[in-house]
């Protein structure tokens, strides 16, 4: 016999393997290293373009973003926050291309899982380089000064910071070509149209001429070309009005593009990489935007504020008529009410989480001072729960911590608020209702 001759043992029983079953191992092979094969190509793509996007952060990263978060890496309040500026811009291909013609601030809280939107107008005047001029030059000024600017990006996130008092982590720019092929590459965004747009002056594609601009109300769906010309009209309507159609489609953008029709569309993402690649910059790194996603399939659509600075009755801008021509102005002189409104709207989480009880303990030679820096205290989202007199002066602040650590991150934004290092921790039961005492001394320096 064969098998005797090869002096191999004969088999009892003999296993043919079906056809069948062999050729559904060939095709789940097959099937595996397509997809292996494709998340290599994609991976490539992201990484490419990362390369493309992405420029070096010369601010200050959120806390968030830390390998672990700790209270005693806050700066100040707003940095509970992940704040990142978006700058909407012309490009090469415009006129005036590095004027920003949309400057929004995206503030999420990741404690409560919420975004907040703050629309700045391109005509409010702030200082650039020693001299006034309209916001909207903040990143065209910076772009020309790379060497001592760090960029445009870098010096728009600058001059926010400035303006707004609040930390500014990163910025996000496109310009008007990748906008609507980024709407374009999710299919289309879904609008509702509170009022008809009549714009007879909408600028041409050659920015020569006109191309009239007509839409009625209700709700619309709006392709790329669509919604840049509801986001960007606005002669016949005021910037105010602008400012809040954009925060409209930027949530439609938002709820649309962390769907599930988006994120398991391979075609839709890959076409959304490449528009990324081209038409955006930002100073996020790439783990930076991958926990964002993570945040943003958190965040209820629900659970987005948001908020337009203007001119209007109860705003906090007023219009003036200057060397260079139409401006926005703070209307009480500086931007101090404004700095106060946007730390209300823009709570610190870690403030609010605590809800530290503070009093306010005025040991100086001015009469008025602890009612000056509760008011300040309270407008940043402080709790102060009442303001005294001391017996007798002091000469230096000092801060007593009753809370027995627990209120650390207050404990460490009142600080640098107030510019208070002296803190001594004492028992908690001798604080009776409070968690921190304030002592204002007769070396405190304002700090509005």
């Amino acid at each position: 016999m064969v098998f005797d001759i090869l002096n191999i043992a004969m088999p009892t029983e003999i296993h043919v393997e079906k056809p069948k079953k062999k050729w559904k191992k060939i095709a789940l092979g097959l099937f595996s290293g397509a997809i292996l094969a494709f998340l290599i190509w994609f991976g490539f793509n992201v990484l490419l373009a990362g390369k493309n996007i992405i420029t070096q952060n010369l601010g200050n990263v959120a806390p968030w973003f830390l390998p672990k978060l700790n209270t005693s890496e806050l700066k100040g309040e707003g940095d509970g926050r992940i704040n990142i500026l978006l700058l909407g811009l012309g490009g090469a291909n415009h006129p005036g291309g590095n004027l920003t013609d949309t400057m929004m601030l995206a503030s999420i809280d990741p404690m409560n899982k919420k975004i907040a939107l703050l629309s700045i107008p391109r005509d409010l005047q702030v200082k650039i380089d020693g001299g006034y001029a309209k916001i909207n030059y903040a990143h065209a000024y910076g772009e020309s000064h790379q060497k001592e600017t760090g960029g445009g990006g870098a010096l728009a996130k600058k001059i926010v910071d400035e303006a707004l008092d609040m930390p500014i982590h990163y910025f996000l720019k496109m310009d008007f070509e990748g906008f609507p092929k980024l709407i374009d590459a999710i299919g289309g965004v879904d609008v509702l149209v509170d009022k008809a747009i009549s714009d007879p002056y909408y600028p041409a594609p050659d920015m020569k001429g006109y191309a009239p601009f007509y839409l009625k109300a209700g709700q619309t769906h709006m392709n790329g070309a669509l919604a840049l010309k509801y986001a960007r009209s606005r002669e016949t309507t005021s910037d105010f009005d602008r400012s809040d159609r954009q925060q409209k489609l930027l949530k439609a953008f938002f709820d649309k593009s962390l769907s599930v029709g988006v994120l398991a569309n391979p075609a839709k993402l890959t076409s959304i990489i490449s528009i990324l690649g081209t038409h955006v910059k930002t100073d996020l790194s790439i783990s930076e935007m991958n926990r964002l996603v993570g945040l943003g399939k958190e965040i209820d659509k629900n659970n987005i504020a948001t908020k337009v600075l203007d001119s209007g009755t109860d705003g906090l801008l007023v219009s003036k008529n200057g060397e260079g021509g139409y401006v926005l102005v703070p209307k009480s002189g500086d931007f101090k009410d404004i700095q106060k409104f946007v730390h209300s709207y823009l709570t610190d989480p870690f403030l609010a989480e605590e809800t530290a009880k503070i009093e306010i303990q005025n040991a100086s030679a001015k009469s008025s001072l602890g009612d000056e820096v509760a008011d300040l205290l309270k407008n940043y989202g402080y709790t102060i729960t009442s303001v005294t007199d001391a017996t007798k002066s002091a000469s230096k602040s000092v801060i007593y911590d009753y809370s027995n650590g627990e209120k650390s991150a207050t404990l460490t934004l009142l600080k640098k608020r107030l510019g208070i290092y002296n803190v001594k921790k004492e028992n908690g039961e001798q604080g009776g209702n409070i968690d921190l005492l304030v002592v204002l001394g007769k070396d405190f320096k304002d700090t509005n």
